[in-house]
């Protein structure tokens, strides 16, 4: 659709934008309801996300700590959720790509005054977020042995001096005064 030149246009635009707002709201409705789920170690571990990628619940059968090591479950219990959330994110695409097509379908004002900047252009693609913890990345993510403890260093730091201070034996006076505290 061109940019609109008369009031037909501009009527025509309108009703179109006015739909557009109504499938909107049913989109983002629908997408808020979303949930996904995904299951690692055969079943063993089973983890669901919101439509936000948010983990709700998370079930690990009785056994699975006996017959898995801790470093694999919890590799587990991250896939799995990783897993349910590329599913939830993949389903709300679904539901926005038919209004994403009809919002492209619509006239830009950069297309209607020279010089504007289209914005889409200018954002660009976003990055994408990392799947792995800051300590971990560019390690594979099933070989345990790759993992190193770290280890942590602090520098001594000098006990803080006070001067002009009164020894005081009697307690700090609060405002609390509750017995049964």
């Amino acid at each position: 659709m061109e940019f609109p030149r008369t009031a037909d246009d501009v009527d025509s635009l309108m009703g179109s934008l006015n739909s557009l707002v109504g499938e909107i709201t049913d989109a983002r409705n629908k997408v808020a309801a979303l949930t996904a789920t995904a299951s690692e170690l055969d079943g063993r571990v089973t983890v669901a996300v919101n439509a936000r990628g948010i983990v709700i619940d998370t079930i690990l059968d009785e056994d699975v700590f006996t017959q898995v090591t801790p470093h694999r479950l919890s590799s587990a219990i991250t896939s799995a959720a990783q897993k349910a959330a590329a599913e939830v994110n993949a389903t709300a695409a679904e539901v926005w790509q038919p209004i994403n097509d009809r919002r492209n379908d619509l006239p830009r004002a950069s297309d209607a005054l020279e010089g504007l900047p289209n914005i889409d252009g200018l954002l660009g693609t976003p990055p994408e977020p990392p799947l792995t913890p800051p300590r971990h990345r560019g390690l594979p993510a099933d070989d345990e042995s790759s993992y190193e403890e770290l280890e942590i260093t602090t520098k001594p730091t000098e006990e803080p001096y006070f001067e002009n201070l009164e020894d005081r034996d009697d307690p700090p006076r609060t405002s609390f005064r509750d017995s049964a505290w």
